[in-house]
């Protein structure tokens, strides 16, 4: 773990980060200490000068100003008390640390069928003249393993450049309805999965995304999550 006592944190609740709310509350705090399961203890976070006790089993994602630069995960507040004069969070960690710079939408954890495909440069620059779902082409199949308004990541069997375009298609169910989606994608990087031969994993970010699509995405996240917290607190 890279994380150190003493290390600045700031929280905002997933809520707020699926929704893409423009005005988001962050919460200041610091690591006070660092303990067994992937659980940290933090001072009371702080919000326009205020103390504010966040409510145990909410969920916020975390970023740690460390050594190493800007690190994040999500986290689930677990517990709050008093010791003395001073307040404090315990939270744990829900996933790995992540080396990231600021983003603009959440990415949400999943699993999901799709297919892929290279884009020409003509189809890239005329992209309003193709049929950008053209059956007779050669597409290959993909898992999406997390998905934001922004775009996704993914692990596929070709091996493509950072920076080349494609063509990605995939669909997700809302609120009882299939959405169908081709949208043309840049590679930002392209890694081997160690110890899978022949196996990569990319990340995409969408390119002339129009934002009914992005708003059905961003609502898709945000009812997936809803029903995460449903089903981990027993009511469904």
């Amino acid at each position: 773990m890279s994380l150190s006592i003493g290390n600045k944190i700031e929280l905002v609740k997933l809520d707020q980060i699926i929704r893409n709310d423009e005005i988001k509350k962050v919460y200041s705090s610091k690591i006070c200490d660092i303990m067994p399961k992937n659980t940290l203890q933090i001072s009371m976070p702080i919000y326009e000068g205020k103390i504010v006790p966040l409510n145990v089993d909410d969920k916020y994602s975390a970023c740690f100003y460390t050594d190493k630069g800007l690190m994040q995960t999500n986290v689930v507040v677990s517990s709050r008390y008093r010791s003395g004069n001073l307040f404090f969070l315990e939270l744990v960690m829900l996933g790995k640390l992540e080396k990231v710079q600021r983003r603009e939408f959440y990415r949400y954890k999943c699993i999901m069928n799709g297919r892929m495909r290279i884009v020409s440069d003509e189809e890239y620059r005329m992209a309003e003249l193709y049929d950008l779902s053209d059956k007779e082409l050669i597409w290959n199949d993909l898992k999406i393993i997390d998905i934001s308004g922004g775009g996704l990541k993914i692990v596929s069997k070709m091996d493509i450049e950072k920076n080349e375009v494609v063509m990605v298609d995939f669909k997700i169910a809302i609120f009882g309805a299939i959405h169908s989606f081709n949208i043309m994608s840049r590679i930002l990087s392209s890694n081997t999965i160690s110890g899978h031969t022949g196996l990569y994993e990319q990340r995409l970010e969408f390119l002339k995304i129009n934002q009914e699509d992005r708003d059905i995405i961003i609502k898709f996240i945000f009812d997936s999550e809803r029903q995460n917290r449903a089903k981990e607190s027993g009511l469904k």
